[in-house]
């Protein structure tokens, strides 16, 4: 007879491991949105900008971000839940190496906006995933381990960023996401079902 519930149709370690894959997607999305704040004077200085045309680097990226959010729905119905988060995961890790990688701020700018929309379906997305995984006497415990690590993401980035960025240059504040992107991307495609 089928689960009633469709969390139990799980085993704990397939539980365990989708919400690592989703939290490590969800936190690696957070970290980017306030990173690039202790960037600025420093790809500043290097893309020779002005205060409002660094700005700019921000400011794109969450007009991005809001355009496509309220696509998430449309797209997980038209590819799936599993392609759609694992893609944008994918994506946007590439999207973040490349804005480490930009030599203009033209460069910068479009790759923060790539950045912003490949990785806008990433929360939505996560949650629905969450809910769906975990049988519904977990759910507490399972929306607060998530919540935590989306509020801790934001907090660690820019501190870790500011101190890659004193050591190494701005660039490597970006780099550091990438094998978490990689990690992320491989534990969903392996942990979600079909």
């Amino acid at each position: 007879a089928p689960a009633t519930d469709p969390g139990e149709a799980y085993t704990l370690g397939r539980r365990v491991l989708i919400l690592v894959a989703v939290v490590l997607g969800s936190t690696l999305y957070a970290t980017t949105l306030l990173v690039a704040s202790t960037l600025l004077p420093q790809m500043q200085g290097t893309m020779s900008a002005t205060q409002d045309e660094i700005a700019w680097t921000m400011t794109f990226n969450i007009l991005a971000t809001a355009v496509v959010t309220p696509m998430t729905g449309w797209l997980a119905a038209r590819f799936g839940r599993r392609e759609t988060i694992s893609w944008s995961v994918l994506l946007f890790s590439v999207a973040t190496f490349f804005c480490g990688a930009a030599d203009s701020l033209e460069a910068l700018v479009f790759w923060r906006v790539l950045q912003g929309a490949l990785g806008a379906p990433v929360i939505p997305l996560s949650q629905t995933i969450l809910l769906d995984s975990f049988p519904k006497r977990q759910l507490g415990l399972v929306t607060s381990i998530f919540g935590m690590a989306v509020v801790i993401g934001p907090v660690i980035g820019p501190t870790l960023g500011g101190l890659l960025s004193e050591l190494y240059g701005w660039r490597w504040a970006f780099y550091m996401l990438v094998p978490v992107g990689f990690l992320s991307f491989a534990g969903l495609r392996f942990t979600l079902p079909q």
